[in-house]
């Protein structure tokens, strides 16, 4: 990496075309806003393929007619560090389409500098990327829709991640065949998502997330219809659980899980509270499970 206030960019781009040879890249991932030019790029790309993941609509545009790939993303949007913004664009471009599962890729990304790139970053999307193979999560997601699956999961791993204002938290979505899910639950206290529209309920809405954060510090499940609408939350999961294998250490909230995943055609996703590991299920097994390497770890599963 580069020191504040240096542009090291024609430096960086020369190492990162020897850096793809020696590695034998499948993808220069170039993550800038400006300062390279279209010469820069093209010549980038004849060393190993290059896809261009900006949001500035107009930085390279008309690169594709030489056979670079180029995404707009607004990653500003996403909170954390540079390494989770870059993060976010390898998801992007996987779940577009553009990188490949199990790609090594060489990462020219602008940290620090004001425009321009200084930090180059080896990624292997073998390693932390699995979630993102779309065709994982669509053949979990079933029948329901795929946005409303990869939201809610998202969401799960930002709680599992985070908690809650620095306190762990542990809680489980429901998703899908939401007549027969309520009929197997019962309210535990007053329902939070009680007078709202579904727009205002809707778990793709992003406006929702930090209020779902907010109400999953109570105990019970969320209950999501099939189109994304939150129909209730804290409720306790009463599906028999006659019959369920789990591994051993794995308490209440993921028993109902299962439970109410073999009753019925919905699936789950259990956070747990110590850990913060996210465990999907569906036809009450664990079809994937994610650790999202929270910071404090206890010792309760529930």
């Amino acid at each position: 990496m580069a020191k504040s206030g240096k542009n090291y960019t024609q430096s960086l781009l020369s190492t990162v075309k020897n850096l793809a040879r020696e590695t034998c890249a499948d993808m220069i991932l170039l993550v800038a806003n400006s300062g390279v030019s279209h010469a820069d790029v093209h010549e980038l790309n004849t060393t190993c393929q290059v896809l261009v993941v900006t949001r500035k609509k107009h930085f390279l545009r008309g690169i594709e007619e030489k056979g670079v790939q180029r995404l707009t993303y607004d990653y500003r949007r996403s909170n954390g560090t540079h390494y989770e913004h870059l993060r976010q664009c390898i998801i992007r471009g996987l779940e577009s389409g553009y990188i490949r599962r199990d790609a090594r890729l060489i990462c020219l990304s602008c940290m620090l500098a004001t425009q321009g790139v200084d930090a180059i970053t080896v990624m292997d999307t073998s390693i932390g990327f699995d979630i993102y193979d779309s065709a994982k999560i669509s053949a979990i997601a079933g029948d329901l829709p795929l946005k409303v699956v990869k939201t809610t999961l998202d969401l799960s791993i930002d709680i599992g991640k985070d908690g809650r204002e620095g306190e762990p938290v542990g809680t489980l979505f429901v998703i899908g065949d939401s007549k027969r899910v309520l009929h197997h639950s019962r309210s535990m206290t007053f329902d939070p998502f009680r007078g709202y529209s579904d727009k205002e309920k809707n778990i793709c809405n992003p406006d929702v997330h930090e209020g779902v954060k907010e109400v999953s510090l109570m105990d019970g499940a969320f209950i999501i219809r099939e189109d994304g609408v939150i129909l209730s939350g804290g409720r306790y999961i009463s599906a028999s659980v006659r019959g369920l294998t789990l591994p051993k250490g794995l308490g209440a909230r993921h028993v109902a899980a299962a439970a109410i995943t073999k009753t019925t055609r919905a699936i789950a996703m259990a956070i747990s509270e110590s850990t913060g590991t996210v465990r999907v299920f569906k036809q009450g097994k664990i079809v994937l499970q994610i650790n999202t390497h929270r910071w404090h770890i206890g010792q309760d599963h529930r």
